[in-house]
């Protein structure tokens, strides 16, 4: 029987590797279609807004990654209890995201010299900084679980984990880098040894990106 989600991307993790997270941590098939950019060019003019992810489900469409990543994690019990604490969860999903923007810029940039420069910003300024405002949110809301908020896990944690995930994928920072932030290693930790999870991080395709 054919899965009832297909998400498409490309053949990397970027923009839909939270998603497919979302996915394993919930125990939910789906179909993951990865293209390849000739693949691309003819699928694009019949997306929402000329862009991937795409998630297709029930003879619908939902495009952009941090609706589908919002949307699924609803649907799967892991946004968050109440208004207010899905609010401060999407909140640090943002925070992720920003993150990750920051490292798929470094990534494709191809101005040598540029690059360097702002992965040095990135790693000197705009990482720790973020960091520290996790580990303040993780005081804050956290319940001493190793979660960013509550007692549960919830997309929060899985966004601060593909963020940094992606960060050491790229060569920007180690693993090491982080142990100086105590909540949020202990998140890396317990994230790579919740059982969905490690089977598919384990298997995972190996991606430049």
């Amino acid at each position: 029987m054919p899965a009832r989600y297909r998400l498409t991307y490309f053949n990397g993790r970027a923009r839909a590797e939270l998603i497919r997270l979302i996915f394993h941590t919930a125990g939910e098939e789906f179909e993951d279609n990865r293209i390849d950019t000739g693949s691309w060019g003819q699928l694009k003019p019949n997306t929402p807004f000329g862009a991937l992810p795409i998630l297709e489900f029930d003879g619908l469409a939902l495009a952009q990654s941090l609706a589908i990543a919002r949307f699924l994690a609803r649907e799967f019990g892991i946004a968050g209890k109440g208004r207010y604490e899905e609010a401060v969860v999407d909140s640090i999903v943002d925070t992720a995201n920003d993150i990750l923007g920051d490292i798929i810029k470094i990534i494709f940039n191809e101005d040598d010299k540029l690059k360097k420069e702002n992965q040095k910003k990135f790693v000197e300024n705009i990482l720790p900084f973020t960091l520290n405002s996790l580990e303040n949110i993780f005081h804050k809301h956290g319940k001493g679980q190793s979660y960013a908020v509550g007692n549960d896990l919830t997309y929060a944690d899985l966004a601060i984990f593909n963020a940094l995930d992606q960060a050491v994928q790229a060569g920007i920072v180690n693993w090491q880098y982080f142990d100086k932030y105590p909540n949020i290693s202990s998140l890396l930790r317990r994230l790579e040894d919740t059982p969905r999870l490690a089977g598919y991080l384990k298997t995972r395709p190996h991606t430049p990106y």
